[in-house]
């Protein structure tokens, strides 16, 4: 072959690897990349002009991830173990953290207009960037997105190993694997014998014993606590979507009402009737003498009505709201939805006094509250049960091979397996080798 012909095939050959794809996939991501670029511009613009409209901000949010993954396809980057990783898990963990702190030390929605926030030199650029809003914004639900897919991608790829060894265990096994356990021994001439005794202590101190069928046998605690892992990544997946449903779908209003006013809720289908407005006052006393009053409870009589239809009539205080039930397609599948309102305090103007109300609505809060008992449940349970695994096998020559391993509290574990060989080694009157 001419070199000329070799510089040639050698040149193909490094096209056709470009960024590790050949070129038919170089083609394919490149489509795909320009088709979902041109549908995310697109929709975005229609979006941004129509706000009135319906909320695509979560759509939108997709696709801005769905653009990022594609160019890293393109790019030759590994999609599937960038998904699964976790780094990046942690990464958007921080990220989440970080936003939780702005969104807690920056006022945020309508409250910044009545912040000094406004007349900051950096006040456009941080409103540009979404800052005053951080859990409605858009990028904000793209991490949300990215954390979603990380945790269902990892439940997905670690579930099946993890039934297999809490529900199947691995029971029948060879000498060789039960003396290179963290925790080994040797128990010389015990034999059957020496394996009735130790089945017999490993009862008493509550191990599950599993005989095998190739007259192994396998004790165990805590066979459970492999599937806290599992309940750890799911509680974060739930946390995640209720974010996401309370960032798409909640809302927080502040509603102001004249006796004998109605109003529309924003943001809802519902109207409000404030029919009756009373305070109550205390008088203040001060060195015996009374110099004046104050106002200690104020609540307004109240009526919701959805499409000319009164839902629910109640005389609210501060700590007792009106909640309504309503009902979305979408949410309601995953978390009930409630609509309340709360008395949040009143002022006098020249037609009266004015109630204000504060209307908010959180459709995510019940998967939030089951992600965090999940989380707390999974991290006492390993914890406080860790999973302890002690093998028994009668060798070729006679002796009895005792091995064990325990994914927490070591040191405790330890002292159940030193327990047993010592146990052993006294009825069966020999000495014990160690290898761990």
């Amino acid at each position: 072959m001419s070199a000329g012909k070799a510089a040639a095939i050698k040149g193909s050959k490094t096209s056709e690897s470009l960024s590790g794809r050949s070129v038919p996939d170089l083609i394919f991501y490149l489509i795909l990349v320009v088709t979902l670029a041109l549908v995310d511009v697109t929709l975005s613009i229609y979006y941004y002009r129509n706000q009135s409209g319906f909320d695509m901000r979560w759509i939108l949010a997709g696709l801005d991830i769905s653009v990022i993954l594609s160019v890293m396809g393109l790019a030759g980057k590994r999609v599937g173990h960038f998904l699964t990783s976790m780094k990046l898990a942690l990464t958007m963990l921080f990220v989440i953290a970080i936003l939780s702190i702005i969104g807690t030390w920056l006022p945020q929605g309508e409250t910044v207009l009545e912040s000094g926030w406004v007349k900051n030199p950096l006040y456009d650029v941080y409103r540009t960037l979404g800052l005053f809003n951080v859990y409605q914004s858009r990028w904000f639900l793209a991490i949300l997105y990215l954390l979603a897919f990380n945790l269902g991608f990892c439940i997905f790829k670690r579930f099946p190993t993890t039934y297999r060894h809490t529900l199947k265990p691995r029971v029948d096994v060879k000498e060789k694997f039960v003396i290179n356990q963290p925790l080994a021994a040797e128990i010389a001439g015990a034999g059957e014998k020496g394996m009735a005794i130790a089945r017999e202590t490993l009862s008493g101190m509550r191990y599950r014993i599993r005989p095998g069928q190739t007259g192994s046998v396998m004790a165990e605690k805590g066979r459970y606590s492999g599937l806290a892992s599992i309940a750890f990544h799911l509680s974060f997946l739930l946390i995640g979507i209720g974010a996401m449903l309370g960032a798409v779908f909640g809302f927080d209003e502040t509603v102001e009402i004249r006796e004998g006013q109605t109003v529309d809720v924003r943001g809802t289908n519902l109207k409000a009737t404030n029919y009756d407005f009373q305070i109550k006052y205390t008088d203040v006393m001060e060195e015996g003498r009374n110099t004046g009053s104050m106002p200690t409870e104020y609540s307004t009589d109240l009526e919701v009505f959805a499409d000319g239809q009164s839902l629910e009539r109640k005389v609210i205080t501060v700590n007792g709201p009106l909640r309504i039930s309503t009902y979305n397609p979408v949410p309601t599948l995953l978390a009930s939805l409630k609509v309340n309102f709360h008395q949040a305090s009143y002022y006098q103007s020249d037609r009266g006094v004015v109630s204000v109300l504060q209307v908010n609505q959180g459709p995510g809060k019940s998967l939030i509250y089951l992600g965090f008992f999940l989380m707390m449940g999974g991290i006492c349970f390993s914890l406080y049960f860790p999973h302890r695994r002690i093998w028994l096998k009668v060798g070729d020559s006679g002796e009895l091979l005792v091995g064990g391993r325990t994914n927490r509290a070591k040191v405790t574990f330890q002292r159940d397996f030193e327990r047993l060989t010592s146990e052993l080694r006294v009825k069966m009157g020999q000495e014990d080798k160690a290898y761990g």
